[in-house]
């Protein structure tokens, strides 16, 4: 199954931050987010999505909390500290050096629109409610199937999304353009609000793309929502049709009790 929500601009990001990030709880005021995610045994968030190489991460590295408030939160570059320091010691001035770190449209150049900003879209990926019970339930070896195929199912529909789905739009749509390339930010979850199993990732899929300017150099622009808002129920089912699928074959399992 696969559901979506914004992540937008002021308070919207820090619930991710301080919430989703450390699991559906909050995180205590002060904690730093990788103390928290190991006292609360969820591994810690990673990178996901072609469009990595572009900000120079690698796929499955590690989510740190000063990359998710720059990304998520500002819509920058996540070694925008970096970048901007360098600059400012070249002799830029600091309102250059603080753009050339941001990711497209600048967030206060929209909300001068009386627009608000949407950052990203949070597809929550979680299997059927039979293959939760059977996790729940199961011995490790059942426990770790169930969790491969999460994992696998889930990169499938985001290739199938960056593939088929994914496009850049500007100018208030009169300009598109096939961006094959999203940069995602995944957490683990094995539990819910009430404390009870449910196994689930929260996939941030960032609502900025790379695709080529008139000039024909690399440009930062906004994804097609729409388009991905379209797709939600296609990418949902190839999720669930691949995880069920790989369940029941290494478990030897009727698919027909997987449907249930």
């Amino acid at each position: 199954m696969l559901s979506v929500a914004k992540v937008q601009r002021r308070n919207a990001w820090r619930y991710y931050v301080r919430g989703v990030a450390f699991g559906d709880g909050r995180r205590p005021v002060g904690q730093l987010l990788k103390d928290a995610q190991e006292m609360a045994g969820l591994p810690p968030g990673r990178w996901l999505g072609r469009g990595l190489a572009a900000l120079g991460l690698i796929e499955g590295a590690e989510v740190s909390e000063r990359q998710m408030e720059l990304v998520f939160g500002q819509g920058r570059h996540p070694d925008a500290d970096r970048i901007e320091r360098d600059l400012l010691d070249d002799g830029a001035d600091p309102a250059t050096a603080r753009r050339v770190t941001v990711l497209g449209q600048p967030s206060e150049e929209i909300e001068a629109r009386k627009q608000t900003p949407l950052l990203a879209l949070d597809f929550t990926f979680r299997p059927q409610a039979s293959l939760i019970v059977l996790w729940a339930l199961g011995d490790a070896k059942t426990r770790r199937i169930i969790e491969r195929a999460h994992e696998r199912a889930i990169a499938k529909a985001l290739r199938w999304l960056e593939d088929e789905v994914s496009e850049s739009r500007w100018s208030s749509g009169r300009g598109r353009a096939k961006t094959p390339a999203l940069v995602v930010a995944a957490f683990r979850h094995f539990d819910n609000r009430d404390g009870f199993p449910l196994l689930h990732d929260h996939c941030l899929v960032l609502n900025r793309v790379q695709r080529l300017g008139d000039d024909g150099e690399p440009v930062w622009g906004a994804l097609d929502t729409f388009r991905l808002y379209r797709n939600v129920v296609a990418a949902g089912t190839l999720y669930t049709l691949a995880m069920t699928t790989e369940v029941c074959e290494r478990l030897f399992l009727n698919p027909r009790c997987a449907d249930r």
